[in-house]
């Protein structure tokens, strides 16, 4: 059954949502991770509704029509109070142009958007959940961020016994959302930049929307 068609309307200081909506760059990793975080929350019996974009045709991940999808999204379905639209994608400067990740920062802006942004890849998120990077000596820190060869991935396969980037299981992440929370929180040194510009993920703000709406959940029960 199709969604209805809402109206568009936004009240600032509005911070629980009812339904989080989420457009990724990527078209596999992203997608499963949080379809994955959906049926958590199905499960659990929340009433919070998340609502994952399909991959664009083509597989077109460039940040623009990332956003372009979302804006597609709004203009059909409208936004409710409360309602959170969101931007998943990564730094990657060896793809794109930092004009290119302005732009998308300035716009998201604009229309309210949520950007999460991770410097450099989305897998530093996973990682989060089982690695400390803050940790790391400088030098493995670096190798982080480079991301040369898939140093992410291959950290997350040296962590998790046959992880997979193109399908991994919720199970492995789970039950570390509010640690992973933490890490991130305290790699953001500076939140109040557009994205971080070092070693670092925005993505910690999507779930703790998510965990503080079931929190709030299990009080009202």
């Amino acid at each position: 059954m199709p969604r209805e068609r809402r109206s568009f309307k936004r009240i600032t200081g509005v911070r629980d949502p009812s339904l989080i909506v989420i457009a990724c760059e990527g078209a596999a990793t992203e997608p499963v991770y949080f379809e994955g975080v959906e049926s958590q929350c199905k499960a659990i019996g929340s009433r919070l509704k998340l609502k994952i974009l399909p991959p664009r045709k083509g597989n077109l991940s460039a940040p623009k029509h990332v956003l372009e999808q979302m804006d597609s999204y709004k203009k059909e379905f409208g936004l409710n109070t409360g309602d959170e639209l969101c931007l998943v994608i990564d730094r990657d400067p060896q793809s794109w142009t930092e004009q290119a990740i302005s732009d998308i920062a300035r716009d998201c802006d604009s229309k309210q958007y949520l950007l999460a942004l991770s410097n450099p890849a989305f897998d530093l998120w996973l990682l989060l959940h089982h690695v400390d990077v803050d940790d790391h000596p400088a030098e493995e820190r670096a190798t982080l961020f480079q991301n040369r060869n898939s140093a992410l991935k291959n950290k997350l396969r040296e962590k998790i016994t046959g992880y997979r980037s193109s399908s991994p299981d919720i199970d492995d992440f789970w039950p570390y959302t509010e640690l992973a929370i933490a890490r991130a929180q305290a790699l953001d040194t500076v939140p109040g930049t557009r994205w971080p510009n070092t070693l670092g993920t925005r993505v910690y703000l999507i779930l703790q929307k998510i965990l503080d709406a079931l929190h709030k959940a299990e009080h009202r029960a």
